[in-house]
């Protein structure tokens, strides 16, 4: 199983980071993709790349930290690519939500993002809350057709699976879906299956079967178990699915087994 979106780096498994991703890995986990946020964040998403051939990072800056600075932020850390160990670029994106950056500012540091993608060719972890329309025609005017990624934690109907799975990019599927099943149905049967991608965003999102508190890369398989029976799949059979999904978009240097009749059927 390959965790495609989580924070570990973060204060809140500074007690005990070490013994999370031990409790990952002995469930079975194969890949963890790390997602940095900020400037600040970049060292330490870094190290745990660096140290855990096992651990894949991103770097970027989310649309949170829109701003003053953010623009030249992001090409200084730029500076640090070609990495091996780097995957994608992001967290970034637009969020629509009150309260946050001016959308002027989320756009041009997004613009920054997806020209970086042209260039380096690397997909993009995007972070779309209220702003699908303007996510699109962001991706489609700066990135011409050229970039692929993820919509990470997806939040979109059927509609917005189709737009966002006509351009080339994959959907994130982490706890959400585990809060309210019966209404993936239809979303779900939008999306072709080789889009489909499973992550935890942990901390965040814990999925429900767990229970509350801090989310965890452990908790991938609970997603996973409420997840296959909507697809009418087993719950190894969605693995391998979502695992080389992964492999292909993220191009990480291990590629799971790729038998198409333990998948089953599906666009």
């Amino acid at each position: 199983m390959i965790d495609t979106h989580a924070h570990v780096h973060f204060d809140a498994f500074a007690a005990d980071r070490a013994a999370v991703l031990t409790r990952a890995f002995a469930l079975g986990l194969d890949a963890l993709i790390e997602v940095n946020l900020d400037a600040s964040g970049w060292p330490a998403v870094r190290r745990l790349a660096h140290a855990d051939p096992r651990i894949f990072a991103t770097l970027g800056i989310h649309p949170h930290a829109a701003g003053a600075g953010a623009v030249d932020a992001l090409h200084r850390l730029a500076r640090e690519l070609p990495d091996r160990r780097v995957v994608a670029l992001g967290e970034t994106g637009l969020d629509g939500a009150k309260g946050y950056c001016p959308l002027e500012e989320q756009r041009q540091l997004f613009g920054a993002h997806i020209r970086l993608a042209r260039e380096t060719g690397l997909p993009l972890v995007i972070h779309c809350r209220e702003a699908f329309a303007e996510t699109l025609a962001l991706l489609d005017r700066e990135g011409g057709g050229e970039v692929r990624g993820v919509f990470h934690c997806f939040s979109g109907g059927a509609p917005e699976v189709a737009a966002v799975c006509a351009r080339g990019f994959a959907i994130g599927l982490g706890g959400s879906v585990t809060r309210a099943p019966e209404t993936w149905a239809a979303i779900l049967a939008a999306a072709p299956r080789a889009a489909l991608l499973l992550e935890t965003d942990a901390p965040f999102q814990r999925p429900r079967p767990a229970g509350r508190g801090r989310n965890e890369p452990a908790f991938v398989f609970v997603t996973a178990q409420v997840l296959a029976p909507l697809l009418d799949l087993s719950v190894d059979a969605l693995e391998v699915l979502t695992d080389r999904n992964a492999t292909r978009l993220f191009r990480l240097p291990h590629a799971p087994a790729a038998e198409d009749e333990r998948v089953g059927g599906g666009a």
